[in-house]
């Protein structure tokens, strides 16, 4: 190969305008090796390429350091990072791929005998740093937002999760209340006068949480389980009793059919949430019926958890989207974020959730967790 030369600006001008489909093949090559090595799929975004490119080798004729047009300002780069937030990439990965649009102009510069130096790298550099910025910026964005979201959803999940022992706690004082004489009532004055105003308070400031942060994500999930292995039926079992006040007002049966030495690995607060969720889901199809907890291992290193109602069942047409969020059924009072836990929280895990139902015979929520930690 013949030694390199130095040129002018200008020179290296007239050689990139002829080699922009050289200089976009060479980045496209080097970057689909960065791709492989992240295990993506998706392809790279080149639509803005030949722009950026043109725009870098009108700067070199002119032999000055342009800026990005309004419309890469607006449009590509901050695309481009976005996209690259979906398909996972971090922000150094990101950077890493407009760095190789450098490689690729100094790989075809040399290609042609020639350096790329002074004046000229740094009007190359100013430009890809610029779309640099617009991209890493977009990212960040992105990221920011989808945090928001997705803590606006966990408020809304935990805000969700307190009405079920609120409803219980509310209904063990009336069972109080109604236990004492009138003498002993008119002794205590107005303290469940004050109970019942507190509770109220409660459930309006959990009302008002859900009416301001059910909206559905952008993306993931907001649980991050930590696991450890303990065994399922008692968990299952006080949970039974912490809920008996509610499932007594619909004169519902329970009964925890779990092994009494069944361990499980995973997150005992959010397994509790995923039980509260099936059994509260259950409370309003099956009143004066049956609700059986049910659990098993298989070979395959995981626990089959089921909750299983003899009660009207959910209707056909609800059966195929009762995990999404805010699905809810018209004629029964919620707001579709229950079974939306249920499922954010076993997958998690690592698991799946299912629903089967026969109109008028009952539903079945099964869901699966590890039996142990993965080897």
């Amino acid at each position: 190969m013949p030694p390199l030369q130095l040129c002018t600006a200008e020179h290296l001008a007239e050689v990139f305008s002829r080699c922009q489909e050289e200089i976009i093949s060479e980045w496209r090559l080097r970057a689909g090796e960065l791709l492989r090595e992240l295990n993506l799929d998706k392809p790279t975004i080149t639509d803005h390429l030949p722009d950026v490119i043109a725009e870098i080798t009108r700067d070199l004729a002119l032999s000055r350091e342009g800026s990005l047009s309004a419309e890469h300002t607006r449009g590509s780069p901050p695309a481009h990072g976005v996209q690259r937030f979906y398909d996972g990439l971090d922000v150094g990965e990101v950077v890493a791929e407009y760095n190789l649009l450098r490689v690729a102009f100094v790989t075809v510069a040399e290609r042609h005998t020639l350096y790329v130096v002074g004046e000229a790298a740094r009007i190359i550099n100013h430009r890809i740093d610029e779309a640099v910025r617009l991209a890493v910026m977009a990212f960040a964005a992105q990221q920011a937002l989808i945090r928001k979201e997705q803590e606006d959803e966990h408020l809304a999940f935990i805000a969700h999760d307190l009405r079920t022992p609120l409803n219980a706690v509310s209904l063990l004082v009336d069972e109080l209340r109604d236990g004492l004489s009138a003498e002993a009532l008119a002794e205590s004055g107005d303290v469940f006068e004050v109970l019942r105003r507190n509770l109220q308070r409660v459930e309006d400031l959990i009302k008002r949480v859900l009416e301001a942060k059910l909206q559905p994500s952008a993306m993931g999930s907001s649980f991050r389980p930590e696991c450890r292995t303990f065994e399922l039926w008692p968990l299952v079992q006080r949970l039974i009793l912490d809920l008996r006040a509610v499932s007594s007002k619909h004169d519902i049966q329970v009964v925890n059919e779990i092994p009494r030495a069944l361990p499980v690995f995973a997150d005992a607060g959010l397994i509790s949430q995923v039980f509260q969720n099936l059994l509260g889901n259950s409370f309003k199809y099956a009143a004066s019926g049956r609700v059986v907890v049910s659990a098993g291992a298989d070979e395959t290193g995981m626990v089959t958890c089921s909750v299983h109602d003899n009660g009207a069942g959910v209707p056909l047409e609800m059966l195929s989207k009762v995990f999404d969020k805010l699905a809810t059924d018209p004629e029964k009072e919620g707001t579709g974020l229950g079974l939306a836990i249920v499922k954010q929280i076993v997958e998690a895990h690592g698991g799946t959730a299912s629903a089967e139902s026969t109109h008028g015979l009952g539903a079945c929520f099964s869901f699966t967790i590890p039996a142990a930690p993965a080897s």
